[in-house]
């Protein structure tokens, strides 16, 4: 247990270096008249030996690197009458988080707990001045994890290195006392009774023996903030069978993760967890035998990558724009067949390829998964050609294709994001019917337009961001 206390204290280290120079700390969306913000302690990496019952296939699959993305999250709850913490984290940026979303701890009037783990709770506490950090706040915590870290039967089942986890736990229940009020969980998807009007606490047990979803409803809509149901999304949704040693019953937690998730799909709830990378929030979609998860638009980034585009390609149509988000989603994947053909195709290319333009490199879409690179890097020797076709197959062999239904919702969100714009595009809704039209017909890759293929005349590849960044120092 020393070991995987060791293990998050390692991410967290990384994390807050990573979220400061990455992606902003809070990320907030609308869930009927309810603004959920995620608090985010850090973004980074977990490595796979966190893992339980993984197997060498899947970790060549969705973690080449063996490295699995994770973070350290806390929520924001703001109701026109409340205002709700879920879980606190380490505590070492909540307040200055807050404080960005215009809330101060004593502004705070409800903390929900999914679980006793430090991650999770060692927030609740003013760590130089030992003082509750929330002073007016009413704490809901389960009967059943609460029953758990306050037995000392259950702590001397321990080994003692382990027994400050309890310690802490306890504190945080004394320190609280009278604020604290315990809950019996409910089964997900049966009727049950509010906590607070329109929270609901779930029971999915075995990551702690008390672990506790919560379910919100405002206005007709719904999120799921499932807490530590996952901690390796890359993994854990298309392998929901897989486990981690944070796990007190891997088994029992498994059976959570998998009825929740089936769950969620069904319902088309949307899902918040305190371990998903950022933005914390998105969509679960059934995906073969697994899930895919979708993570939730950041409206800022889609503007800002159909503005960077628009400036640099000024011809562009709705067409490709399109494809420039399609390709951050789908990567390379479609375009491979064989490494063969391939190989052919790019050398016939690249024998066309015009006179080079000086930029070579330029991120997809809004989240910048991948790279469209100029074959301009290899008439310019700026990478050998081997590594090139190499770094393209690779990406494209460990891209993660989303299901069409998950395509199809992303980009819906992204055209109610395009049409809040001044765009002046040319043919703008004659393009979006031929789009819509193209989804629903069951086909979703598209090429350049002939505006843009006349202008600019493309010669590209897609790369993985990160194997790009691995391979080469970009300039």
């Amino acid at each position: 247990m020393k070991k995987i206390f060791l293990l998050i204290i390692s991410i967290t280290s990384a994390a807050t270096v990573a979220t400061a120079q990455d992606k902003p700390s809070v990320f907030t969306c609308r869930i009927g008249e309810a603004e959920v913000s995620l608090l985010s302690e850090g973004q980074a990496g977990a490595d796979i030996s966190i893992l339980i019952g993984a197997t060498p296939e899947m970790l060549a699959r969705y973690a080449p690197d063996s490295v699995i993305p994770n973070a350290v999250n806390a929520f924001l709850i703001r109701l026109p009458d409340k205002t709700i913490v879920v879980d606190a984290g380490f505590g070492l940026r909540l307040e200055d988080n807050l404080r960005q979303c215009g809330v101060r701890p004593e502004d705070v009037d409800v903390v929900l707990l999914t679980h006793m783990h430090g991650d999770h709770i060692l927030g609740m506490m003013q760590k130089e001045e030992e003082r509750i950090a929330f002073p007016r706040a009413t704490v809901y915590l389960s009967k059943d994890e609460h029953d758990y870290w306050t037995s000392d039967e259950e702590m001397n089942r321990q080994p003692a290195d382990r027994h400050s986890a309890f310690w802490n736990a306890r504190r945080v229940i004394t320190s609280y006392a009278h604020r604290v009020i315990l809950f019996h969980t409910q089964e997900t998807g049966k009727s049950a009774t509010p906590l607070l009007p329109g929270i609901y606490g779930l029971a999915a047990y075995g990551h702690t023996p008390g672990h506790t979803m919560y379910l919100l409803e405002s206005d007709g809509e719904r999120l799921l903030i499932w807490g530590d149901l996952t901690h390796a999304m890359a993994v854990q949704m298309p392998h929901p069978e897989v486990a981690v040693v944070y796990d007190a019953n891997p088994e029992q937690a498994v059976r959570a993760r998998q009825a929740t998730l089936d769950y969620v799909a069904e319902q088309g709830i949307p899902i918040a967890g305190m371990h998903i990378a950022w933005p914390g929030i998105g969509k679960v979609f059934r995906h073969g035998n697994g899930y895919f998860f979708a993570p939730q638009l950041d409206t800022a980034g889609i503007v800002g990558a159909v503005s960077r585009q628009l400036q640099r390609y000024p011809e562009s149509r709705l067409t490709d724009i399109y494809k420039n988000f399609f390709q951050d989603y789908f990567g390379p994947g479609h375009l491979i067949k064989d490494t063969a053909s391939v190989d052919r195709y790019l050398q016939q290319e690249l024998a066309s390829c015009g006179k080079c333009t000086g930029q070579w490199t330029e991120s997809t879409g809004g989240e910048g998964r991948f790279y469209r690179v100029d074959l301009c890097v290899l008439k310019e020797n700026r990478m050998d050609y081997r590594t090139f076709l190499n770094a393209f197959i690779e990406s494209a062999n460990y891209t993660v294709t989303p299901p069409p239904e998950a395509w199809i919702d992303t980009w819906n969100e992204i055209i109610r994001i395009l049409d809040t714009m001044p765009l002046s595009i040319p043919d703008y809704a004659a393009d979006k019917a031929a789009l819509q039209s193209l989804l629903q017909s069951g086909h979703y890759a598209v090429h350049h337009s002939k505006a843009y293929e006349q202008r600019y005349k493309p010669h590209y590849r897609i790369i993985s961001k990160a194997l790009l960044e691995r391979l080469i120092t970009l300039p």
